[in-house]
């Protein structure tokens, strides 16, 4: 295990595009007639995010724009002062010219970015985004560049779990719980990120003692980077999260040894994700955005889910 640290790259501050980012579509573009019909065989969906000081920010949303279109890559990328966040797709090619476009950029050389693979594109079409979060937990002076809870490795995350010490802890909001989660882990039951901070100081004070050990986990591991810092400057020493995320758990961890119990919700058209990141059966209701199991007895009936229909 070992703890966080990001680098702090230098930027240019003058607001203007970027000097590496002429040209660069131009130089991409010729490429993408020709990748079209390997692109709708195999689509390549990366998911990645990024903390770092990025007071120009608002001057790259034209040229990653311009890059990723040239490229046919479509989802969505959230850009603000405090670094970027996203999940695009395309060919594999095609998002490989967007992330050069991004690791270039002061500070996004070690840009965490996990791969997994469709039969369909997942997104219907391409936004770049400028934030005043790259991810939304609405308290003031939370920055994960300056502390921030320890990363474990997906290799080590069943032994610190296991620990009768720790207590384990899922982030993310109950319609993702809803479909699955590490066995044992306590479910704030909440609709939003934001609401995390409130049922967390809640937890803490009903729990009397606090925590020996804290461990926290999301899907990618961007929502455990303020969680885990958020839980640090609440007075718990000991806070860990798993590194890469559930995605990133599910990609390494055999099956045979994995703690993680039903399907992983993402946020495109696959809906959900199992071991090996192969895409589960499962669809979004039309009526509450819920993610529901599909086939039969899965609870999804044409259009939504029988809570809806019934309803």
């Amino acid at each position: 295990m070992r703890t966080c640290r990001h680098p702090q790259g230098r930027n240019s501050g003058n607001g203007r595009t970027p000097g590496w980012a002429h040209g660069l579509a131009d130089q991409s573009a010729w490429r993408y007639a020709d990748r079209m019909s390997d692109e709708l065989q195999n689509i390549s969906v990366a998911a990645l995010y990024r903390f770092a000081r990025w007071p120009d920010f608002a001057a790259f949303r034209a040229p990653l724009r311009e890059v990723a279109a040239a490229n046919g890559v479509q989802g969505t990328l959230l850009l603000a002062a405090e670094g970027i966040n996203g999940t695009i797709a395309g060919s594999r090619s095609g998002l490989e010219e967007v992330l050069a476009a991004i690791r270039v950029v002061p500070g996004f050389a070690d840009v965490d970015v996990k791969f997994s693979h469709t039969k369909t594109m997942p997104f219907g079409r391409l936004k770049v985004r400028l934030k005043r979060e790259i991810v939304t937990m609405g308290v003031e002076g939370i920055d994960p560049l300056q502390s921030v809870g320890t990363y474990v490795a997906p290799s080590d995350w069943n032994a610190l779990i296991a620990d009768p010490d720790t207590v384990l802890i899922d982030t993310r909001n109950a319609y993702e719980v809803g479909i699955g989660t590490f066995a044992g882990a306590e479910d704030p039951g909440t609709r939003s990120f934001r609401e995390f901070p409130g049922w967390m100081r809640t937890r803490l004070a009903a729990g009397g003692m606090p925590p020996k050990r804290i461990a926290m986990f999301c899907t990618g591991g961007i929502r455990c980077e303020k969680a885990t810092a958020y839980v640090k400057a609440l007075g718990v020493e000991e806070v860990y999260h798993l590194q890469g995320g559930i995605l990133r758990y599910l990609e390494e961890v055999p099956e045979a040894e994995s703690l993680w119990r039903g399907a992983c919700y993402v946020f495109d058209e696959r809906v959900a994700v199992g071991h090996g990141l192969a895409q589960s059966p499962f669809k979004l209701c039309h009526a509450c955005g819920a993610p529901v199991a599909a086939g039969d007895g899965g609870g999804y009936v044409e259009g939504g889910c029988m809570a809806c229909r019934t309803g």
